[in-house]
């Protein structure tokens, strides 16, 4: 695997686990609750891909 995958995996697991955490925090979500951890698990991701730490390994 090289940077790039390595680096896509971890922020689509990061992703993932908010989204995980989010909807067993709010229980029985409704559509709002679901857009709602969608928008957080995305923003998670996307930070997680663009952190500063992954510039230095390319």
């Amino acid at each position: 695997m090289n940077a790039r995958e390595v680096r896509g995996l971890t922020s689509a697991v990061a992703g993932l686990v908010v989204f995980g955490f989010w909807m067993s925090l709010v229980g029985n979500p409704h559509v709002i609750e679901t857009v709602i951890g969608l928008a957080l698990s995305f923003f998670t991701g996307y930070k997680v891909y663009n952190l500063s730490y992954w510039s230095r390994s390319d």
